[in-house]
């Protein structure tokens, strides 16, 4: 009876073993799971603001292209052509008109830079021109460029593996990266190992620009 008790207990002792090896491999496996998932989030997150201070800097420099318009002698045929409004003022307009239908201020604001200058700068060649020269003295697509990689950059994504261009069949800021997942391992029965997660992310559409570029 002794003896049958050991092996009973020796039995048990292997089944424990054999149970705490089976849980662990089960714990390792979801835990690679669950951080694919969160690192497929902080790319995803990574990318989307990353497109959205590309954009930023878009809209900021379309704002101070409108101001230098406004003051310049070119400005007084256009007024003519649209009732006595400026530009800015016209922009302000449709901007409050779309805050009162529900918009927040910037999405507002977006939406009347897209409704008014799409339509004034196909009127207004020297518009167009002020904004050409504007874009082209400042270097936009690279100051997009630097502002979509800061953001990778603060975000802990890859910078190396960043690409960053003006879509030009949406006319938005794309911004493609990666963020790299690190296994979860115990080097028996999982061992250690990287893999790239690529996302891409988009800004709003900036429709107007198609008519400073084309």
């Amino acid at each position: 009876m002794k003896k049958y008790i050991n092996n009973e207990k020796g039995n048990s002792i292997f089944f424990i073993l054999w149970l705490f090896g089976i849980v662990a491999i089960v714990f390792l496996i979801v835990a690679n799971v669950s951080k694919v998932y969160i690192v497929k989030a902080q790319a995803d997150n990574s990318v989307e603001q990353a497109a959205f201070a590309g954009t930023s800097v878009y809209i900021t420099e379309t704002t101070k292209t409108i101001e230098e318009f406004d003051r310049s002698p070119f400005s007084t045929a256009q007024k003519v052509l649209d009732l006595g409004k400026s530009i800015q003022e016209q922009v302000e307009d449709k901007q409050t008109e779309f805050e009162n239908s529900g918009q927040s201020s910037d999405i507002a604001y977006l939406n009347a830079l897209n409704e008014v200058l799409t339509k004034e700068i196909e009127e207004h060649p020297q518009l167009k021109k002020t904004f050409k020269d504007h874009f082209s003295k400042i270097s936009i697509e690279n100051k997009v460029k630097e502002a979509a990689q800061a953001m990778i950059n603060a975000n802990g994504a890859n910078s190396e593996d960043t690409e960053v261009k003006l879509s030009e069949d949406d006319w938005r800021v794309e911004v493609k990266s990666t963020a790299t997942f690190e296994s979860v391992n115990d080097n028996k029965f999982v061992e250690y190992f990287e893999r790239k997660i690529p996302q891409k992310g988009y800004g709003p559409k900036l429709k107007y620009l198609e008519n400073i570029y084309n």
